[in-house]
Formats: structure tokens, sequence, C-alpha cells
């Protein structure tokens, strides 16, 4: 059974719609007693998925008079509730914008249905305290979380020091702390973990944002290289626990030696420094090249800020969007991979704002 709506809302842009486009909702619950509800009509729909948090979250403004079997929609909804939102157009069909658990749901006016991602159901898993000598987030995730991981073969991971009783999702945040050098987020279910130098965009195929076709308004900025004052620290810990560690660009440090051979560096006045973990990397000589690389992948003309789109063409975080700007020659060209999309439903239309991260270079 479908709740449905007749007041779909219908826009026009010139630069992108040559006819007018019915947009369409469809939202899934699993609720009480594994009865499964859905509507096609809402006030609202926002959810915001970021590369960086890995807690997505989504809120669905509904009617507060809207029912279903002739009572009212709360009597089959509530916390710890399945739910999957899908939003788009109707001449191109539905995309899923989230899927993940109701954690709560305002009897206001109207409706307010708040809902997190996987992370949810973890802050309900309590772990132990344990210290886990070879530590390997796959099995960790699997054993407490039952969730599906995809971890790079390159990844890699020391000793794991869990002092206290803790949740789930407590457990993973000091994970991700204690490995700054991993990036972890959920995607379609599976949580994802890569090196943070790996090249993201491997095997991505490029979506195109052009504001002649898709783009509706930005917030970017351009820097130059030579404006940019950001040195890196690149460390790479042995099996002993000792540290190979290198420093780039070279003109960003004082460099001193004391009478022992012992050398410091500290960076300069001005400017900033960033620190990157390599572990798969075992010589000097191998480390000192991974960070002149990556400084020199830091230090260049560089474009930051975000992009707001229609809902086509469908964008989703760790996503490769490549820039199409013929008035603007700095902007022409260039490939960022997503960092987050924040998605917006409603009565003032279907928009996307696209935050762009790592520059491919």
């Amino acid at each position: 059974e479908i709740i449905t709506g007749n007041n779909r809302i219908a826009i026009k842009n010139k630069h992108l719609f040559r006819t007018m486009l019915k947009m369409i909702c469809n939202i899934k619950i699993k609720g009480k007693d594994n009865k499964i509800i859905r509507f096609d009509y809402c006030n609202s729909i926002e959810v915001r998925t970021s590369c960086k948090n890995l807690t997505d979250t989504a809120t669905v403004k509904v009617p507060k008079k809207m029912f279903w079997r002739e009572k009212p929609l709360t009597d089959f909804i509530g916390r710890g509730n399945e739910i999957e939102i899908e939003a788009g157009y109707e001449e191109y069909g539905l995309q899923t914008l989230f899927r993940g658990w109701i954690t709560g749901v305002e009897n206001s006016y109207p409706l307010i249905i708040n809902c997190e991602n996987e992370m949810w159901k973890f802050k309900t898993v309590t772990v132990p305290a344990e210290i886990i000598k070879k530590f390997n987030l796959k099995d960790y995730l699997q054993k407490y979380g039952g969730v599906q991981v995809d971890v790079a073969e390159n990844l890699s991971f020391g000793s794991m020091d869990i002092k206290e009783e803790m949740s789930l999702a407590q457990a993973v945040d000091l994970i991700m702390q204690s490995y700054p050098y991993v990036v972890g987020y959920f995607q379609d279910g599976i949580f994802k973990a890569f090196l943070s130098s790996d090249r993201w965009a491997k095997g991505l195929k490029p979506v195109t944002l052009s504001p002649e076709r898709n783009m509706v308004a930005n917030s970017l900025k351009y820097t130059l290289a030579d404006d940019i004052k950001i040195c890196l620290k690149a460390v790479s810990i042995k099996r002993d626990n000792t540290q190979i560690v290198a420093f780039a660009p070279a003109n960003a440090y004082n460099v001193k030696t004391d009478k022992k051979g012992k050398t410091t560096h500290t960076q300069k006045d001005g400017w900033e420094q960033r620190q990157e973990f390599c572990p798969q990397l075992t010589t000097q000589r191998e480390v000192q090249d991974y960070a002149d690389k990556r400084a020199a992948e830091w230090i260049t003309d560089k474009m930051e800020g975000s992009v707001t789109l229609f809902g086509v063409p469908f964008i989703r975080k760790g996503d490769l969007v490549k820039l199409q700007d013929r008035d603007r020659t700095e902007r022409d060209g260039k490939k960022f991979i997503v960092d987050a999309v924040d998605y917006s439903f409603g009565t003032d239309g279907y928009r996307q704002t696209v935050t762009l991260g790592y520059a491919i270079v």
C-alpha cells in the first residue's frame, strides 16, 4: 500500500530543463510488526552525507495528519525502524538518497522523522575493553557490527587498545582517530576503508558539472600555489615501533643538527604542517619520495568549495567529478573526488550541494 500525494512539484530552468520535470519521491519504512509502509509525498527531505563523517543523517517532514490504513502514521513507525529514501524526477527515475534507521519521530506540525545510517546501530552495540595485538578492522567490524566491510589490501594496522567498555560507534571513532591515515565511511551498507594517500579515482568515470548545463550556484575559491603555505610530515611506523620520518618541502623548515647528530625540523612562521602516515613504506628514501610527492600535490593551484546542482546528474560522496567552464580557464577540466553531498527536496525544488575534496592531478 502506498500513501500518495497529488501535489507533486514541477520546476523549470533554462540551463538544464527544456520541459517541465516532475519531482517524485518514494519513502519506504519497515514499521512495527514488520509492516512495510510506503509513501510518495512529503513536505521535505534533507540528507547529509560525507566521506569524513561516519554518520550520515536524514530528516523527513510529512503532514501531521498523514494516515495509513485509516490510522495516524505514528501508530506504525518509531525509533529503530528501517527506512529507505528515494527521490528524483519522473522523467529520470528515482535515486536512493539514504538507507538507515529512524532515530526519533517528533510529533509536531509537520511530523518530523529523524534518521541515521549504520552508525546508529553501532551505538546500540557494546564492545568490551581489550588489547588486540594484531588489529584487523574487517574482522572487528564483522564480529561486533555484523556488517560487510571492504578494506584495501595494502591497509595494515598495529595493536589496538580499547581501554574500557564502550559502544561500537565510540570504538570506531577511536579506531579512526588512532589511525588518521585511514579513510573510512559507509556506502550502500558497506564500510569502506583505505589509505588516505591512495588514488580514490581509480576506475571511476568522471561526471561533468557545468554552469551551462547543471550547476545552479557555487562557492568555489581559487588559490594560487604561491599563496599556499602547507608543509608535510610523513611518518611510517615499523614493526619494532620505530619511526621513519620525512619532511617536505625543504624551504618550509628550519633544520638543526645537535652535537649528537640528532636533526630537528621546525616549520617556519606562516606555514601549516600536516601529518600523513604511510605504513606501507619501509625505507627513508621511500618515505621522503612520498613526502615530496604529496607536498607537490598540496602546493599547487587549488580549487576549494562546493557547487549546487539540480537533481541530475545524481552525485554521491566518493564520486569523481569534472568541472567544465569555458569562461573560467582556472576551473575548466579540473577533476575532484566528492567529499560530501547534501540533498534537499521540497517546495523549493530538488538540489544537491556537492563539496569538492581531493583534486586529481
